[in-house]
């Protein structure tokens, strides 16, 4: 039962000798003195295993590689058939003959932040002897079909840019690994958080035969107009109560964001005079010279609270920011709360306290300019927004309205697919088909006739209120994670981190298990 040999028995709990590093002493100590000897043991033994982890994504990480993907995989031109050069970074250092392959399905963004953020998968590889296999969404990072600029290459011809076109992308890197590294037995399991998970189920469901279970983090997957149920503004009821108390944030905290945003648009109405109070209180750094000016500045404070919630992680975060010498502090929403309710300010002071924890994080900024994009404004062009327009139907800003009452923001007015329509319109010449997304990934009816599939929800991330909640069938699970955020369960190990993530991510461990048991005996 002694980890490394440096493990002896006393009479109260096992202990780490002093060849152990300091650090680990000290979480250690936390860790027993709030939750007992079995707390402690845990978190120690992570700490061991969570080193081992990145120790080997250390000497993996910098293996990227390339693979000729088919620009299209559905049409048959006469002629040469046009390709693109997918990345993908490899890693078989724990991987021996006849293991899985641990597989992740890049989303929306280069493959660098998948890389460095699932610990899941790098915790896990030794244990199952797991080859690691991560690669990139076409047109995202370095897998641009038409030129090797991200912000240009897109640009081009964006139509190959789809769901099918991606997944056969990955059904096509998986099969070749497997041919190159004589893995044919190898069971292959696909991760995927958000819209990568999203990914990971309908790969599943695509590709049975390739894929042999999937974790789907916070995916998003009921999130669409024609499912049953589908209700946008529920969105922001889970960011709104993640600035509750029930959440661990200040009184007070969501009344003092809804009378902050109603003074704002009281004022929105008012003259050029009110307008330059609210700038001055909020500040920013241009005037509001029109109505339109103010709503503009409100979703871009609305954008804060929607990052906070879905990085509302139990420790420092660059994840959802982006900025690694500056991370979201632990608990992001529960900051904002705190200088959101301070004594002795007006209510639009406070709010401009509260979205410095996300604008300002270098403390540095001496006013806003609120036309910058947060990470949650979903309003740039580019191809996450050739996406929603023909496959994902919109997104959280500015499609998805709060309506003042279930929130703490103000009434956005109803559910507006016209608005989506127009801007799809103007933007890219095209007319999305809201009917098309459930018809071509299927919904819930395709997941009652689906396996091994578990879906994870967080607590505190507003994606839940799209996410599966409940078991399906005997084999397509769901887990809840109280006090989780924007799939936590992928990311690494933390001594922080609330007993729900360590016991989902022990299920889902469990259930990779059984699936691999299942391969391995049908072969």
């Amino acid at each position: 039962e002694d980890l490394m040999g440096n493990i002896y028995t006393s009479m109260y709990c096992r202990k780490w000798s002093l060849k152990q590093p300091p650090l680990l002493w000290l979480i250690v100590l936390a860790s027993l003195v709030s939750g007992g000897c079995e707390a402690a043991r845990y978190v120690a033994n992570r700490a061991i295993e969570n080193d081992d982890a990145r120790l080997l994504k250390h000497n993996c990480a910098q293996r990227e590689s390339y693979f000729t993907q088919r620009l299209s995989h559905f049409s048959y031109p006469k002629g040469d058939v046009a390709t693109f050069q997918q990345r993908y970074v490899l890693c078989t250092d724990a991987w021996s003959t006849g293991n899985p392959i641990f597989f992740y399905a890049g989303n929306e963004g280069s493959l660098t932040a998948a890389l460095h953020a699932t610990g899941l998968m790098w915790e896990n590889a030794a244990r199952f002897r797991a080859m690691l296999l991560f690669a990139e969404h076409r047109y995202y990072g370095k897998s641009q079909p038409f030129g090797p600029k991200p912000q240009e290459g897109w640009k081009v011809d964006p139509r190959f840019l789809s769901v099918p076109q991606a997944l056969a992308d990955y059904a096509c890197l998986v099969q070749y690994i497997k041919k190159v590294h004589g893995a044919q037995d190898s069971p292959v399991i696909v991760f995927g958080g958000s819209y990568g998970g999203e990914l990971a189920v309908w790969m599943r469901l695509k590709y049975p035969h390739i894929v042999a279970g999937a974790i789907a983090a916070s995916a998003p997957v009921l999130g669409y107009p024609d499912e049953p149920g589908f209700s946008p503004s529920s969105y922001w009821k889970v960011v709104t109560r993640d600035a509750t108390p029930a959440a661990g944030a200040a009184p007070g905290c969501s009344s003092r964001v809804r009378l902050a945003f109603q003074t704002l648009m009281e004022s929105a109405a008012g003259d050029p005079v009110d307008r330059a109070v609210v700038a001055s209180r909020l500040r920013l750094c241009s005037p509001l010279a029109r109505q339109e000016d103010m709503v503009r500045v409100a979703y871009w404070l609305q954008g804060a609270f929607d990052a906070y919630a879905m990085g509302n992680y139990p420790y420092p975060s660059s994840y959802i920011n982006g900025d690694d010498t500056h991370p979201l502090p632990a608990w992001p929403m529960r900051a904002a709360c705190q200088l959101m309710t301070q004594e002795g300010k007006h209510v639009l002071e406070s709010m401009a306290d509260a979205v410095g924890v996300l604008y300002n994080a270098t403390g540095e900024q001496r006013c806003y300019d609120a036309s910058t994009s947060g990470p949650a404004a979903g309003s740039d062009l580019g191809p996450w927004d050739f996406q929603v327009c023909t496959e994902q139907m919109a997104q959280e800003q500015p499609y998805w309205p709060a309506n003042g009452k279930t929130d703490m923001f103000w009434d956005q007015g109803p559910y507006n697919f016209t608005a989506v329509s127009e801007h799809c319109m103007k933007a890219w010449g095209l007319r999305p088909d809201r009917a098309w997304p459930t018809v071509q990934f299927g919904g819930l009816q395709a997941l009652k006739q689906a396996s091994n599939i578990v879906f994870s929800n967080g607590e505190f991330d507003p994606w839940s209120a799209f996410g599966v909640l409940s078991n399906i069938s005997s084999t397509v699970h769901a887990v809840f994670i109280s006090e989780g955020a924007h799939h936590l369960d992928l990311m690494w190990s933390n001594p922080a981190d609330p007993p729900s993530v360590r016991s989902a991510r022990s299920y889902e461990m469990q259930q990779i298990a059984a699936w691999i048991k299942d391969f391995k005996g049908a072969s």
